[in-house]
Formats: C-alpha cells, structure tokens, sequence
C-alpha cells in the first residue's frame, strides 16, 4: 500500500486529475511518514535474501544471509 492509503491497483486507475489534486493536497499536508523519513532520515533497505532451499532444516542459511558480517547492530531489521 502507498503512503496515500491506495493500493498500488487503485493508483493505476486514477485519472490524471485526481492524482494532481492529490498532489496539491500533498503539498498543504503531506503524509506524516514521509515528513519522519526525510527528518530522521530513515530508509527502508531491500532485504538481500538468498535461497536456504530445503538443504538447510535449521535456518541458519537464512541468518547468513540476513547478517553477513555476522554482527547484528542496534537500528538492523531484526
């Protein structure tokens, strides 16, 4: 779901004018969100997650490739 409250197949079936007004909207009140993202700076990183497949029965594979450098710090998705 977009920060708007729409889902992504809402989106594609707006008309141009409803998303330039909700554009203007945006610009008198902004998604709260977004406002936090851009003061702490926060990201979302994409998740790098490789195939454990079924070799693997006690998961470790997954942490591997969740914490490569095998450190896990304050603020990492956990």
């Amino acid at each position: 779901m977009a920060s708007c409250g729409y889902t992504p197949a809402e989106i594609d079936e707006m008309m141009l004018h409803d998303v330039v007004n909700l554009f203007a909207y945006w610009r008198e009140s902004p998604p709260v969100n977004e406002i936090l993202k851009c003061v702490y700076r926060i990201e979302r990183r994409p998740e790098h997650r490789r195939s454990t497949g079924d070799m693997d029965p006690s998961g470790i594979g997954g942490l591997l490739a969740r914490f490569p450098t095998g450190f896990v710090r304050l603020g990492d998705d956990v």
